[in-house]
């Protein structure tokens, strides 16, 4: 196999390969972007997921989160690099593939597309959840998450299925719509500072209420947490860019896609990390710098916590709700092209690797991550007692009890299978990086290893350690590694029979994607 990054591959679509159709170049550089930021869904992610960094940052969560924007800005930076020079819809696999070997490039796309097929589940749930939580708190109902989540399982097949460039023009004006209602509801908390008293307990004495600026978010001691608490934070901040390189998977479906995607994978980590800072700091002082320790961590509401009334907290309830749609729509459109270029390749079965004729997208790898999203959500909650659920749950027993459970039991499953992604994408670039004589490569490449370690760490450490000292581990939690052991280790028997049963297959690995 060619190691070099050459344009020596065969065109996508072309050559023996030319009943399988070729993508049509339709998209520009805001529907990429809009692909990047769908997945990274800052408008959920800030409101609700902000409370895991915040279990040991506390107040100074931002901090956290403006070390995190630097750190993935290391992956950003190694996915840039790869995409100047390779265009294809397998991104991660292709990358690793020609960068270190097949048997890390085979690793690296089954986990990649395993760890997209759990969070799209994860996020779909999310809708669920979240929109039947918005439906209680304006209807006073308790409606079941089920029926929104089947709802947004149709629209987004629909969406997914016909018409990329529509989708994502769509998945870019929600976006916008979402991340400015967020910023208002945050300017409004910010505007209001410091509460007199705790927002949780409405008693406990906050210092310097009405305070509006504080820089102790941005200093560990001021904000009464230590040093590593920042730290650890900080691999929770490194989880919700979580997809910032997926709009690499539309490349073959871009205009110039060597100039536009990496400018559309660094400019989303840019603004999804300047949107988190304002989010960040707004819920800080919305708690209080300082009670912040103590009261963040307990609230999973986060923004929508210190919302001022019913309406504001309202507002970023629908925004998240928008956000996890069109994450699970942008999750769906990566892992479909992902099972799409190794079908081409033969890797995985080779019926995966077609092109509907008319509509010009991967319809069957569209059905299998359809079909993937119902067996695990199906399969999650019918496999689990009702009693472990309300624990994962936090203690909900209610309608929305289920949707929380499966978002928050997928969501910690297919996690850490992303972050070793992103180890080993660090080492393919430090591999590429030295064959090529590029050193800014091989630093950036060596910090995004460095970065995912760390990510792999954060998202495993609470299946070791229970979040509340003396309470057990729930075993749905607890189980999180072996499950990621057990996908990696399947993977790697895959790899072995591929290698010695299809030797034709695994020497075209990495092999096919667009020369333009």
């Amino acid at each position: 196999m060619a190691t070099e990054l050459e344009p020596t591959g065969v065109r996508a679509g072309a050559g023996a390969n030319a009943s399988e159709g070729r993508f049509r170049k339709s998209l520009g550089l805001p529907d990429v972007i809009a692909q990047s930021l769908s997945v990274i869904a800052p408008a959920m992610s800030g409101a609700f997921l902000t409370y895991l960094a915040s279990t040991k940052a506390g107040g100074a969560t931002p901090l956290a989160f403006l070390l995190g924007t630097l750190a993935m800005l290391c992956v950003g930076g190694t996915v840039a690099y790869f995409a100047r020079s390779l265009s294809s819809a397998g991104s991660m696999y292709t990358y690793l593939t020609r960068g270190a070997n097949r048997w890390i490039g085979f690793l690296g796309g089954w986990c990649y597309a395993a760890a997209f097929l759990i969070l799209g589940g994860a996020v779909l749930c999310g809708f669920g959840f979240f929109t039947a939580t918005l439906v209680n708190l304006v209807t006073g109902a308790d409606p079941s998450w089920i029926w929104f989540s089947l709802a947004g399982l149709v629209l987004i097949t629909l969406m997914s299925l016909f018409n990329v460039q529509a989708s994502t023009r769509i998945q870019l004006a929600f976006l916008l719509i979402s991340m400015l209602a967020m910023l208002a509801v945050s300017v409004i908390v910010i505007a209001i500072g410091s509460p007199s008293v705790s927002v949780l307990d409405q008693s406990t004495p906050v210092a310097d209420p009405g305070r509006s600026l504080d820089l102790a978010a941005f200093w560990p001691s001021a904000a009464g947490v230590p040093w590593t608490g920042i730290l650890f934070g900080l691999s929770f901040a490194m989880l919700s860019f979580t997809g910032a390189e997926a709009s690499a998977v539309l490349a073959e479906e871009t205009r110039n896609p060597r100039r536009v995607i990496p400018r559309a994978v660094v400019g989303s980590i840019v603004l999804a990390g300047l949107f988190y800072l304002v989010i960040t700091y707004a819920t800080a002082v919305g708690f209080g710098v300082q009670q912040a320790a103590t009261d963040w961590p307990t609230s999973v509401a986060g923004l929508a916590a210190v919302a001022p009334d019913t309406l504001t907290a309202a507002i970023v309830l629908a925004c998240a709700a928008l956000a996890s749609l069109f994450c699970a729509l942008g999750v769906h459109m990566a892992v479909s092209r992902v099972l799409f270029a190794m079908g081409r390749e033969r890797v995985l079965p080779a019926w995966l690797g077609r092109l509907h004729p008319r509509w010009n997208t991967p319809w069957r790898a569209i059905g299998v991550d359809v079909a993937a999203w119902v067996v695990l959500a199906g399969g999650s909650v019918l496999l689990t007692s009702r009693a472990t659920q309300i624990t994962v749950a936090g203690g909900e027993d209610s309608g929305l009890t289920g949707g929380v459970f499966v978002f928050t039991f997928l969501a910690g499953l297919g996690t850490p299978l992303l972050m070793f992604v992103y180890l080993l994408l660090g080492i393919a670039g430090t591999m590429q990086g030295r064959r090529t004589g590029k050193p800014a490569f091989q630093v950036v490449a060596v910090l995004a290893a460095m970065v995912g370690a760390l990510a792999v760490f954060g998202g495993l450490y609470y299946s070791f350690v229970p979040s509340t000292p003396g309470t057990p581990i729930p075993l749905v939690t607890a189980m999180v590694p072996w499950v990621c052991l057990g996908v990696a280790v399947i993977g790697l028997l895959v790899a072995v029979w591929i290698r010695y049963t299809r030797s034709p297959a695994w020497a075209d690995m990495g092999t096919v994607f667009d020369e333009v």
